[in-house]
């Protein structure tokens, strides 16, 4: 299957390719391929790595874009990574762009590989296809006839192992790339309206991770129902939200908390901790009111066991956030706002309106008078720092 045959095929035959994404590995970055992988590899499932001889070199460089100036050339094409988007089915509502998912995988790529080099010394070391059309036309560079053939068998088993085991309504997800799993709504023949989450084959310690923490922590009031489980997925009754625990918003995702719901949020941590966990990215965006099941904590994926002994309740890993040698040691953890020296972004002063002193200590009158003060000077302010940083626009990851 060349990749003329494919423009001329069926519908059907281009619709195999609509999640298909090639990275391309500049030379600068030859010694650091393995880190280009491993962070394709955090958003996508990886099909093939090929390293290009001197021919596939001058065919590729043909058909990429010139690259913006850098301070330093990042040279000739090196490596094609060649990856797959999990995709929901042709019109389904609520589904993020390909190419919007493709470019926030190429941008955690870029900086995991330039993590280690000066700012000042910062150059190119991946592009990324524009379309899975563009994807196509880097691998017929490679002049490798049997390529696609190679790579159908996957991309066809990825899309049967991750599609949604009922009837989809819409996705769901927001602006969140999703880079672990795709959630829905979905109609079950029994349950209803529910939430299915589907994890891809390269995030099965994610889906441990979640089920582990669905049936172990499944007695505190914050968790969700867990109705049924799958090798891969999980179902949630649907939890309307109706906003009641949000004071107001704040730029991007982020949104200011009632006292009594950071409260709640603290004797959660509190529990975790006492069963020898903590948890990572509490976030506003992971929380809804529903009217009949109260408050619920959405993404329960980076509920985590401490690997050793817990540290004292007042340096728990919530309130605090993981020691820098912990997430070096760890990957895909998340990268969180908002969050110098406080472990969640739900317990920062902007969100709750509350230090770290007034958190661990008892509630004293006057308590929501004095925390909706303090939101209101972080609102004004974000209001103005929202406008030009790049996270508190909405890009957490």
């Amino acid at each position: 299957m060349t990749l003329e045959e494919t423009r001329r095929g069926a519908p059907a035959a281009a619709d195999r390719w609509r999640g298909l994404a090639v990275f391309v590995v500049r030379s600068a970055a030859a010694p650091l391929l393995d880190e280009a992988v491993a962070g394709v590899a955090r958003g996508l499932e990886i099909l093939e790595v090929v390293v290009l001889d001197d021919a596939q070199v001058a065919r590729v460089r043909g058909t990429l874009p010139a690259p913006a100036s850098r301070p330093v050339p990042s040279g000739a094409p090196y490596a094609l990574i060649v990856a797959c988007d999990v995709v929901a089915p042709v019109g389904t509502s609520g589904v993020q762009a390909v190419a919007d998912r493709v470019a926030a995988v190429l941008d955690y790529t870029d900086k995991r590989v330039l993590r280690r080099v000066p700012p000042r010394e910062h150059y190119l070391p991946v592009q990324a296809s524009s379309s899975p059309e563009h994807a196509l036309a880097l691998l017929d560079a490679l002049g490798d006839p049997g390529i696609l053939h190679r790579i159908a068998g996957p991309v066809e088993d990825l899309g049967r192992r991750c599609a949604m085991p009922f009837p989809i309504v819409r996705m769901l997800g927001g602006t969140s790339p999703g880079f672990r799993a795709r959630v829905a709504l979905v109609h079950h023949p029994v349950h209803g309206p529910s939430v299915c989450k589907v994890f891809r084959p390269g995030a099965h310690e994610a889906y441990d991770r979640e089920l582990r923490a669905r049936l172990e922590l499944g007695d505190l009031p914050e968790v969700p129902e867990l109705l049924e489980h799958g090798p891969n997925w999980l179902l949630t009754p649907f939890y309307g939200d109706t906003g009641r625990h949000i004071v107001r918003r704040l730029p991007g995702e982020l949104a200011q908390l009632r006292p009594e719901v950071v409260r709640t949020l603290l004797r959660f941590c509190r529990d975790l901790h006492e069963r020898g966990r903590f948890v990572l990215d509490l976030s506003p965006h992971n929380l809804v009111w529903d009217e009949r099941a109260g408050l619920k904590v959405l993404d329960l994926e980076f509920v985590l066991e401490y690997p050793g002994e817990p540290p004292a309740w007042s340096d728990c890993w919530s309130l605090r956030g993981v020691p820098p040698a912990y997430r070096a040691s760890v990957e895909g953890l998340p990268d969180l706002v908002l969050t110098r020296g406080v472990g969640n972004s739900v317990f920062h002063p902007a969100i709750s309106g509350m230090r770290r002193a007034r958190l661990l200590a008892e509630p004293r009158r006057g308590e929501a008078a004095h925390s909706g003060a303090t939101q209101l000077a972080w609102f004004s302010a974000l209001g103005t720092v929202g406008r030009l940083h790049p996270a508190l626009r909405g890009k957490r990851r």
